[in-house]
């Protein structure tokens, strides 16, 4: 069915959904932001090339504040009916809490505004209030991020008040109202002493629960308001998590933000799918109240993915001198992923959390010294893209699947950028690898000869000193031996062996580095029969063979299948060579080792015939890995998924809302709209696409 869009009056929306009660709106005033803004992060002067050149700065041992500045929020408690809408940017007209379509104009246009919230900007930003405008509370707006730096201009901003002809766009099921009105219901309820009561749901609400659960639940919250954050099941966390996003339980935006961030870090380590849907949801909270986002705030372990958000978050950085990228944006930007690598794993994660932002930064220098322009403009898209962003994607509270417009530069799929930044990362780290005397170098890094020397000389010089002193000489105290004594000990110690000795058991040695174990074998098993031959000549020689006519694109499917679950290539061509990455080979040799059990239904090649999909369509179908291809069939073919999708989710060690929501990512990359409408409790195939794909349905 999809999403099914009502356009109503504001007072109407506003009464269906929390009851006809007036509530004051939210004012929001952001401080300008000048030259002199305070960074975290400390430089050190390096020379880039010509001895009489000025020296370029680059970022010494960054803290984890890369991103956000300092702006201060007045707010007063906001009505958790907020909804959103577009407004046209021009000078002069002003908005109040908007969630942007944000606009990246081209280079040497006129622009009309600034972005609110940039990080490191070098212009003033300020918000203002027109009595001309008209707009609701707590919407979105239109926003143009510019490309350069530009006088002060004012940004559309939404206005405290709305006209009683006004009307917008609201995505709402009925149970979904049902739930909001039922929140302002218990907004203010206290819960008594409870027994705790599993509870289990894809989309859970207060109906999903029966009477001992919620008596669980609303306890539970009860303790949570007093910072006792007691252990319990994830979905009624989500439930928590749905009011906060809806307004409950906090009397100004800033207090909602902070109590979203503390359950996740409460919850997160115990439930790993928080963070899914938190990086994102908590990023699109702040932009709705025009909060700071930082980066910070997140895990650093916890991987960005290519999307609007990454290129939003990029954008804000397109002035840096040098560019001063977070670690985790760095990563989005990477095909291959150093959050994902051993070395990092290994211990190193505070070392490449330093050393390859200062990286990045170092070669920007360069490249503006010699090209007068930095990394983004020389090796980042050419001009701005319109691109769909969804936001508070698979939530339950008035904004979710908001679909907005946003005008940005792609950066995070740009494939020319990632391939540069790439390649870039993967020859640091196997600088500071060699620097830390780590095993194993990552195969077929390509980098030009002048920035492999610059990066290799700088890690050299801030890293190489870090290594662990073992090897520095001491000096050893002298030693005197006893001849007599060390014979009389020996004796005495082959007669107490004697004495003990026991028939020896063999112990197998122990394999220490099959963390990738899970992931290798599902990659060996997902592929095909022509591309499984190929590992079998690899592991017959020693992982590294000949390259044969025809086998690049079996090295294409096994690394595109890598890229999914090891967000690294597997193989590598080196001249006329293949050669498996050192990394992963452990793993390898233990699955040929260990066969586990292969089947041609498992590559989920057969469920579809692509040859009556369109060229867009037949991409999207051939990127998805198995299990997702699985998933897709099964809400094709089946009128209740639910049960199968749970059971495909398990066998992937994931959830269903994480299956899907990953489908949702990457028709969003490639045919620019979600594909799968996740806003009820059955989730279906929006109806422009179920068609089709039944044709396809082999």
């Amino acid at each position: 069915m999809g999403i099914v869009h009502y356009e109503v009056a504001y007072r109407t929306v506003k009464k269906q959904i929390i009851g006809d009660i007036e509530r004051p709106t939210t004012q929001t005033r952001t401080n300008p932001i000048h030259n002199s803004t305070s960074i975290s992060n400390e430089f050190s002067d390096i020379v880039v090339s010509k001895e009489q050149e000025s020296k370029q700065s680059i970022p010494v041992m960054p803290s984890s504040t890369l991103e956000g500045v300092r702006d201060s929020v007045s707010t007063r408690k906001t009505s958790a009916a907020s909804e959103f809408s577009n407004v046209d940017v021009s000078k002069g007209q002003e908005s109040k809490n908007g969630f942007s379509d944000i606009v990246v104009p081209r280079e040497q246009e006129n622009k009309q505004s600034i972005p609110v919230m940039l990080s490191y900007a070098s212009k003033d930003v300020s918000i203002s209030f027109s009595p001309n405008s008209t707009s609701f509370a707590n919407g979105f707006s239109d926003i143009v991020v510019p490309g350069e730096q530009e006088s002060k201009q004012s940004i559309p901003v939404m206005p405290s008040y709305a006209s009683e002809d006004i009307s917008y766009f609201v995505s709402m099921h009925d149970s979904d109202t049902k739930f909001l009105t039922d929140m302002e219901r218990n907004a203010s309820r206290e819960g008594e002493t409870a027994a705790f009561v599993p509870f289990k749901s894809y989309w859970p609400t207060y109906d999903s629960m029966n009477k001992a659960q919620k008596a669980w639940y609303f306890y539970w919250r009860s303790q949570i308001r007093h910072g006792n954050y007691v252990d319990t099941d994830v979905s009624y966390i989500f439930v928590l998590i749905y009011e906060l996003l809806s307004g409950i339980g906090w009397q100004d935006p800033q207090e909602g933000y902070q109590k979203l961030m503390q359950l996740w870090a409460a919850y997160r380590k115990k439930s790993p799918s928080l963070d899914h849907y938190l990086t994102v949801w908590t990023f699109d909270f702040t932009q709705q109240y025009n909060l700071e986002y930082r980066l910070s705030d997140v895990d650093a372990d916890h991987r960005l993915a290519p999307s609007v958000m990454t290129d939003i978050l990029i954008a804000r950085h397109a002035e840096d001198v040098p560019l001063k990228l977070h670690f985790s944006l760095i990563d989005a930007l990477s095909d291959y992923s150093p959050i994902n690598s051993k070395f990092y794993k290994n211990g190193n994660q505070d070392l490449m959390h330093g050393a390859i932002p200062r990286v990045i930064a170092l070669a920007d220098a360069a490249l503006r010294k010699n090209k007068q322009k930095g990394v983004l403009d020389t090796y980042g898209p050419p001009s701005v893209k319109k691109q769909k962003y969804y936001a508070f994607t698979s939530a339950v509270c008035p904004q979710a699947n908001k679909k907005i417009d946003v005008t940005v530069k792609d950066y995070s799929t740009y494939p020319k950028l990632r391939a540069y930044i790439s390649e870039l990362v993967r020859y640091s780290e196997n600088a500071l690898r060699e620097l830390r005397g780590y095993h194993g170098r990552l195969r077929g890094v390509t980098i030009d000869e002048e920035t492999a020397k610059l990066v290799g000389n700088f890690l050299k010089k801030e890293y190489g000193q870090q290594a662990p002193q073992e090897n520095e000489p001491s000096k050893e105290p002298k030693v005197i031996l006893d001849v007599e004594k060390i014979k009389k000990l020996r004796v005495q110690s082959d007669a107490v062996r004697t004495a003990l000795e026991v028939k020896e058991t063999t112990i197998p040695e122990k394999k220490e580095l099959l963390t990738d174990i899970q992931e290798v074998t599902a990659i060996y098993t997902a592929i095909s029969p022509s591309a499984r031959s190929l590992l079998d000549r690899l592991e017959k020689s020693s992982w590294e063979c000949s390259a044969a006519q025809g086998d690049e694109p079996l090295i294409a499917e096994i690394n595109r299948l890598a890229e999914r679950y090891l967000s690294c290539a597997l193989l590598v061509a080196e001249a006329s060579k293949i050669i498996a990455e050192d990394d992963y080979r452990d793993e390898l040799a233990y699955i040929y080792q260990n066969q586990p059990a292969t089947s041609s239904e498992e590559n989920g090649s057969k469920l579809f015939d692509s040859s009556v999909l369109t060229p867009e369509m037949k991409k999207f179908v051939d990127a998805l890995v198995p299990v997702q291809q699985k998933a897709l069939y099964v809400l094709i073919t089946n009128e209740n998924p639910q049960s199968d999708l749970e059971t495909i989710a398990e066998e992937a060690l994931t959830m269903p809302q994480l299956l899907l929501d990953d489908i949702n990512a990457l028709a969003l990359q490639i045919i620019g709209e979600i594909i799968v409408d996740t806003a009820d409790q059955k989730p279906q195939i929006l109806d422009e696409y179920i068609d089709l794909l039944k044709q396809s349905v082999a």
